[in-house]
């Protein structure tokens, strides 16, 4: 408990200087904001604040690829926490920003989602991010009831893989949102290089929610709160 005391307090502190040198490049104009709107100085600075909120045990990070593109598929609970949950454990282990789709094609609220990494749920968006080389999140559909089961994996927004050779990984995230400790456990890269035949998304996103199930099986503990 000192060490993680002592940690929160060193990210806050890394923190709290990340953000007054952001603040001073913004006054100069001196950042930079990509084509789908992300702000990755913005995130850089935001992530590490998540540690005074969260603990978040990392398990299966050489998993995920230091470079190039790929689709994180995660398990989701009530839906609240995960995608923070997700971006900061790929930043701690990478130190690349998970794309979400999901935003509102509306200001205000799509414009500043979107400088934190949010983008369009659209196939076509996703397609783009993943031709630029990012990394996209995608949630499997709400367990609202049974955080052991992982929901079903939405076929057209794991499309934009098939056939190109992108990885799909699945991730599984054990948890509660009124609660501070998370563990990410991340799975090996399931191939997408096989076939875009029609059938194809469907069949990967029933691999991608049966990985997912597995990771569950293997890391929810046995006892609720999770600790």
């Amino acid at each position: 408990m000192t060490t993680t005391r002592f940690a929160a307090r060193d990210d806050a502190r890394a923190s709290g200087l990340a953000l007054g040198d952001a603040i001073v490049r913004r006054f100069r104009g001196e950042y930079l904001v990509d084509e789908w709107g992300l702000d990755a100085d913005l995130v850089r600075t935001l992530l590490p604040l998540a540690r005074l909120r969260w603990s978040i045990d990392t398990v299966g990070a050489p998993h995920l690829p230091f470079d190039g593109p790929a689709v994180l598929v995660f398990s989701r609970h009530l839906g609240v926490s995960e995608r923070s949950i997700l971006s900061t454990a790929v930043y701690r282990a990478t130190a690349r920003v998970v794309r979400h789709p999901g935003v509102p094609d509306r200001a205000p609220v799509g414009p500043l989602l979107r400088r934190l990494g949010g983008v369009l749920r659209r196939p076509d968006e996703i397609a783009g991010l993943l031709r630029a080389g990012e990394y996209v999140g995608i949630p499997l559909g709400r367990e609202a009831l049974n955080r052991q089961a992982a929901g079903p994996a939405p076929a057209e927004f794991l499309e934009p893989a098939l056939g190109t050779g992108v990885p799909v990984i699945p991730v599984a995230l054990v948890g509660y949102d009124i609660g501070w400790r998370w563990r990410v456990a991340i799975g090996p890269a399931l191939s997408t290089a096989a076939s875009r035949a029609p059938l194809a998304a469907a069949e990967m996103a029933e691999q991608a929610r049966d990985a997912v199930q597995n990771l569950l099986d293997d890391n929810v503990p046995a006892r609720w709160p999770f600790s």
